[in-house]
């Protein structure tokens, strides 16, 4: 949440691509809590969870009554700030899934995402939201032997959960499939679409529906059992769900439960046909790197570049703010990075460029937790794979708010509530220092082509 809602949709220094051009309605603020109120539902936070929650037990139960509120706009946070990937692959979650909870429910949870992406397509056509979805996969490219492995570990976890759909290609015949520099190999699936113009939470927020109440401009100070406390009012509520994914910690009693990290993206002016031809890229596919630290990219509709960079950005305290002199450090990073992989676009304009802050619990595993005695609940920690997997959160948080038993309510994920995080000092330097660990690993992989001492290690910490 933000401490008060963004003027515009952007600025020159943070301007998000997908919030240009959405319709007037979209991007109005809605009215702030108006006092104390009752509702059946209170939920703290209106990005993906928050509101596909409400949209959920709207569905389930259409006489709920239903409060969702923000100290933004809906989506100011890490919902309007992504960076355009609709993908449940979970490349980075699936190996430890296997190994904290067994293949079977590893793959149960795997399977559930990519049937999210159906339910996902469902709903945009049903409520008619042009969320420029394309469904042409996503490539994952290795630039060196030790990510190759990683590539070939991947394919292999996957061959033996038997999730097919994964096509590894090695050699002179991946170089040709992207125009990236030092290409070695890639692995192609299919089951991963872009979603060009994902940041518009509020447009899945049932206006419509009497039963759902959206409050902008309103802070949560205080969560208890029946009880939501604001700046604005108190609304008094059978079940409250906290929804807040990496600013959890503004809420008293919740600062070490999930850790806000930032992630930076930027999009250029429009390419030309002649430059999508020398990139290889005639369709909309999503590429990403496999190094630890890794960048990603894809191709919009209007045919701009977007680039977004992962790495462990964490502010001391777990702050939220993202910081002018971070900020512009971490996009050139990225500028750096896109001559790095395409130097013939190293000069070309960048029309936008913005930031999110995502959530990471400490055992780095996505989770939903609701309390029936207490009515207390919440869900979040999907490291950056928010846009798919918010969907499925909220329809396995819904159904255990209204009862129902669903194959979603019986996912790993369900009740696994993580540890907290160490207090500061501590959280700063492992987290620094990991992060740290990660990137010289990256420079020594690309400077001698072996796997980097502690590697794994750092794998198993980076998301």
């Amino acid at each position: 949440m933000s401490s008060r809602p963004p003027a515009t949709a952007g600025t020159d220094t943070d301007r998000v691509l997908w919030l240009d051009g959405l319709p007037a309605d979209q991007l109005a603020p809605r009215p702030p809590l108006d006092g104390d109120t009752t509702a059946d539902v209170a939920i703290v936070g209106a990005g993906y969870t928050g509101l596909w929650t409400a949209y959920y037990l709207s569905a389930l139960h259409p006489d709920l009554s239903v409060v969702v509120i923000d100290a933004g706009q809906a989506g100011f946070g890490a919902s309007g700030r992504n960076g355009g990937w609709c993908t449940a692959e979970m490349p980075a979650l699936l190996p430890g899934l296997v190994r904290r909870h067994g293949p079977m429910a590893a793959m149960r949870l795997y399977r559930a995402g990519q049937r999210t992406l159906d339910e996902l397509r469902r709903v945009l056509d049903a409520e008619g939201i042009d969320a420029h979805w394309r469904h042409d996969g996503s490539l994952y490219v290795a630039r060196s032997a030790p990510q190759v492995d990683r590539l070939r570990g991947w394919h292999e976890v996957r061959s033996r959960l038997g999730i097919g759909g994964l096509t590894l290609t090695v050699g002179a015949p991946a170089a040709e499939q992207i125009g990236l520099t030092g290409v070695r190999a890639t692995a192609y699936t299919r089951t991963a679409p872009p979603c060009s113009r994902p940041a518009s939470p509020a447009a899945c927020s049932p206006r419509s529906n009497a039963g759902v109440r959206v409050a902008e401009g309103t802070r949560a100070t205080r969560i208890a059992p029946g009880l939501l406390v604001t700046d604005r009012g108190t609304v008094r509520a059978r079940s409250v769900l906290c929804a807040t994914e990496g600013y959890t910690g503004r809420l008293p009693g919740h600062a070490r439960r999930v850790l806000p990290l930032h992630s930076y993206v930027l999009a250029t002016e429009p390419l030309d046909a002649a430059a999508w031809q020398r990139l290889g890229l005639s369709d909309h596919r999503t590429v990403a790197e496999s190094r630890y630290q890794f960048g990603y990219l894809q191709r919009t509709l209007d045919d701009r570049l977007v680039l977004g960079g992962r790495g462990a950005y964490y502010r001391f305290g777990s702050a939220t703010d993202r910081g002018t002199a971070a900020g512009r450090r971490a996009h050139d990073r990225l500028r750096r990075t896109l001559a790095e992989l395409l130097p013939d676009l190293a000069d070309v304009p960048v029309s936008h460029q913005w930031s999110g802050v995502y959530g990471l619990h400490r055992h780095t595993e996505p989770e939903v937790v609701y309390d029936r005695e207490t009515g207390l609940g919440h869900a979040g920690g999907y490291g950056g794979e928010g846009i798919a997997l918010s969907n499925l959160a909220a329809r396995s948080l819904a159904a255990l708010v209204a009862g129902v038993s669903r194959p979603e309510t019986r996912l790993c994920w369900v009740d696994n509530a993580s540890r907290r995080w160490e207090p500061e000092p501590l959280r700063y330097l492992g987290v620094r220092g990991v992060s740290a660990a990660a990137t010289g690993a990256d420079r020594y992989e690309h400077r001698t082509d072996r796997t980097a001492p502690l590697a794994r290690l750092a794998l198993r910490a980076i998301v």
